[in-house]
């Protein structure tokens, strides 16, 4: 038996939580036979900020702190959402030698559909049209100081997908089932084992290089083959099945079933998924601006104060007005950077990255409205992406031609005027002074001014001098769906599995990597059923 203790005073990194679990149960220290943090965050809703942290606590004698606040029995629902069935403990059946998956980008729900398919003894295929990530790290850097751009390994292309230029947020309320799965095994790759008791956890750009070649070589080691700079133009249907893939340079590749986890960018794939005849429907997304403040506004405006020894300040905003289009923030970095994170020629698109310590002098975060199917150009499932291009495209041409951004201080985009001159920003290509009304669609640019009003009053400053919008970010989520059945199977095309944020069914690197899984794991149920259940993990 244990008890879960919840709101502990956290008692920092390398110190013991007894002492403290002790006096918060007053009982002796030698009562306590074992405390494991489960979970810590920062409580920020006080004068004096603090960490606060649950454990679950092991006692001689449970009974005699029941009751007391904070204080219950560890159940086996908590075991469930804390713990995880570790899948290499669960025997199955051997995997069918004539069953070869492949799996189509090497992101996160990719490289999860992989492992697990891996681990279930299949010999998968893992194909991904960019680079090994330390060639892509190379190729990208050369971008961002004046260098052409590579269409086929770039921010959004290559191993790691768009999430290895990024903040590398995994934010989880949960650790249970799969996504214990997810956590353990990062950890086990090199991720800080602290992301699996951080209520915020994040990896950061420069750890995530850290663990791909780790997760790649793991591949390898459990059998399966990772092929870069290989481009999937086509996928082979036969009576209603994927039975292969076309390669870019004409190759033939005749196995399956197929999973497709390309992201939300790579428009040719979905331009040949419908043309296989995957079904796929519009769906709604949001579009907007990147908005950069120095850090030190931003943690006065959360904090009341310097920050001092606490992390560098975050915040998650919304705009939910009785009529007229919502907004939120999205993937706030904090002491980050704004970046370049187009894939196609001649098109702007802006992201944000952050390295894990968080040291750079600007927190940066993207501000977005809603946008319906009705506003896109035509009814057909690639309407959404024509609605993307062109603002991307009208982004490039007014701000220059050479990649630099679209700028406006935000005082000077509420009053309507172009900005005289522009801040000193993070964005490695430059900004350039451009009305952003010239950019965004009025419905977009209107929802963006009333949230913006709102902010300001959450966070003193927000749409003060201090804050310049650069845009345009349209690359938030899949401007379509495709239709899946209950073995996440194409709804019109058997062995072709549609997977993670490209698919639409994903919003981030663990949610992806999550649907990514899952994928994989109706597949394994399909060719290796289990045998016997294995044990929980704990």
């Amino acid at each position: 038996m244990a008890i879960l203790v919840s709101g502990v005073e956290w008692p920092g990194e390398g110190e013991a939580a007894e002492p403290v679990l002790a006096s918060v149960l007053e009982l002796p220290e030698a009562a306590i036979l074992h405390a494991k943090l489960i979970r810590r965050s920062l409580d920020a809703r006080q004068r004096r900020k603090r960490w606060v942290a649950n454990y679950k606590v092991e006692l001689a004698d449970e009974a005699a702190v029941l009751g007391r606040r904070g204080v219950r029995l560890w159940t086996e629902r908590d075991e469930e959402r804390y713990g995880f069935v570790d899948r290499r403990d669960i025997r199955r059946q051997a995997w069918p030698a004539d069953v070869r998956p492949v799996v189509v980008g090497a992101g996160p729900a990719g490289l999860f559909a992989a492992l697990r398919l891996a681990e279930a003894g299949a010999p998968v295929l893992l194909l991904d049209r960019g680079s090994e990530v330390d060639q892509r790290v190379k190729q990208v850097n050369s971008f961002w100081r004046g260098g052409e751009l590579d269409p086929e390994s770039n921010v959004v292309y290559g191993e790691g997908g768009a999430g290895t230029f990024s903040d590398g947020k995994i934010y989880t309320r949960r650790r249970d089932g799969d996504l214990g799965y997810v956590f353990a095994r990062l950890v086990e790759l090199g991720a800080d084992p602290a992301i699996q008791s951080e209520a915020w956890a994040h990896l950061g750009t420069d750890r995530v290089r850290e663990i791909l070649p780790r997760f790649r070589e793991h591949l390898r080691g459990l059998g399966a083959e990772v092929r870069f700079g290989v481009r999937v133009d086509d996928f082979l249907v036969e009576d209603g099945r994927c039975v292969g893939v076309v390669l870019g340079d004409g190759e033939v590749l005749r196995r399956g079933p197929v999973v497709v986890a390309t992201g939300h960018s790579a428009r040719d794939t979905y331009e040949a998924l419908v043309r296989a005849g995957a079904e796929a429907i519009a769906r709604p997304i949001a579009i907007g601006a990147r908005i950069e403040h120095p850090q030190a506004l931003i943690d006065q405006g959360r904090y009341g104060r310097e920050r001092g020894d606490l992390p560098p300040a975050s915040y998650r905003l919304t705009h939910s007005p009785e009529r007229g289009r919502s907004a939120h923030t999205f993937c706030m970095c904090p002491g980050g950077m704004v970046v370049a994170a187009t894939n196609h020629l001649e098109r702007v698109v802006v992201n944000g990255m952050s390295f894990a310590a968080r040291r750079a002098f600007w927190a940066n975060s993207a501000i977005i409205v809603e946008v319906q199917p009705a506003e896109y150009p035509g009814q057909d499932p690639l309407a959404g992406l024509r609605f993307q291009d062109a603002i991307e495209q009208r982004a490039f041409r007014l701000a220059g031609g050479d990649y630099s951004a679209p700028a406006q201080r935000v005082e000077d985009f509420l009053a309507g005027r172009t900005s005289r001159e522009l801040p000193r920003t993070s964005y490695p290509h430059g900004v350039s002074s451009v009305d952003l009304r010239e950019i965004l669609p009025e419905g977009i640019a209107g929802g963006l001014r009333k949230a913006l009003h709102q902010f300001d009053r959450d966070i003193p400053g927000f749409a003060g001098p201090d804050g310049v919008l650069i845009a345009p970010e349209t690359r938030t989520t899949a401007p379509l769906r495709f239709s899946r059945d209950r073995a996440l199977h194409s709804s019109t095309v058997g062995d072709l599995l549609p997977a993670g944020e490209g698919a639409g069914y994903a919003g981030g690197i663990i949610s992806a990597a999550l649907d990514g899984v899952r994928t994989a794991e109706s597949l394994v149920e399909r060719f290796a059923p289990r045998a016997t259940v294995g044990v929980r993990g704990g």
